[in-house]
């Protein structure tokens, strides 16, 4: 399917009749039916069957749909990337982060940025590290930032910096008057924590493992924000990286967690894609907003 083709289709399949569709595209209801056999014809299966007056989409217009939404939408972002480069804009930067990095870090980044680069469109999703692995490949975003490895081929990874560890625990909790907690002290703590298959719940099992503990995870998480809202609901204790305690909710405190555990963050990106004017300011940013910088 081609890009009109594309667009043909999703209009279709939103309106559900050609008479409508027609109306939306701006085109004659024969020319838009011819459009549609000819794009049946090239595909080589129907993609509605006619009944009363309107179009049923068949099993395979279903199943193209998403794809297609996917398609229109990377279609209406090139398009306005065409245009900004030719009016003299900024430049597009797509940045992905995840958890704790996307509500601490990468936000002073990208404030940083637009003020060095006010013209600049930015795109910024929060992602889990699986699904930003995916957008990186997929190229639908340029940068990731993450506190995991990613080891997917046609990705590259640097280390631009590092960040501790802390135990989240309610104002009111005992523990809360300690200067830093261990696994010793968590002990028999109902646990907040990612699950031994994550790589920092494997970390977690062998700090706990030296210190002749055994990790017990009551509530197992994939995010530092869901850790985040169950400490303050009171749901147990949490072992997280440090970079959650500059911002916390009422009612929680951050702790040292020792032996000092440290977590390394990444930039990844897709081999050999270029660093644009726009990504390195960015890279410049976020390294000056991380811990210690």
């Amino acid at each position: 399917m081609n890009a009109r083709e594309i667009e043909i289709f999703r209009t279709v399949m939103r309106c559900r009749t050609l008479s409508a569709a027609a109306e939306v595209l701006h085109v004659s209801q024969p020319a838009l039916s011819k459009a549609v056999r000819h794009c049946e014809d090239r595909l080589g299966y129907p993609l509605f069957l006619r009944r009363a007056g309107r179009l049923v989409p068949t099993a395979q217009a279903e199943e193209l749909l998403p794809e297609v939404e996917r398609l229109f939408r990377e279609m209406q972002g090139l398009k306005a990337l065409a245009r900004e480069l030719g009016g003299g804009g900024g430049g597009v930067l797509r940045i992905g982060a995840t958890s704790s990095l996307a509500v601490s870090a990468v936000p002073k980044a990208i404030a940083a940025l637009r003020r060095e680069h006010p013209a600049a469109r930015i795109v910024f999703h929060l992602l889990p590290v699986s699904e930003l692995a995916e957008a990186l490949v997929a190229r639908r975003i340029d940068l990731g930032v993450a506190l995991s490895p990613i080891g997917l081929p046609g990705l590259e990874t640097s280390e631009i910096g590092t960040t501790s560890c802390v135990v989240l625990i309610r104002t009111q909790h005992p523990l809360a008057r300690r200067k830093q907690l261990g696994p010793k002290h968590l002990a028999g703590e109902p646990e907040i924590g990612f699950g031994s298959w994550l790589d920092f719940g494997r970390s977690l099992d062998a700090a706990f493992e030296q210190a002749g503990i055994e990790r017990r995870v009551a509530i197992e998480v994939g995010t530092t924000l869901s850790a985040m809202a169950l400490v303050r609901e009171g749901a147990g204790v949490a072992v997280v990286d440090g970079l959650s305690a500059r911002d916390l909710p009422p009612g929680v405190v951050a702790r040292p967690f020792v032996p000092a555990l440290r977590r390394r963050i990444l930039l990844v990106r897709a081999v050999g894609l270029g660093t644009s004017k726009l990504a390195s300011s960015f890279i410049a940013a976020l390294r000056a907003a991380l811990p210690g910088s």
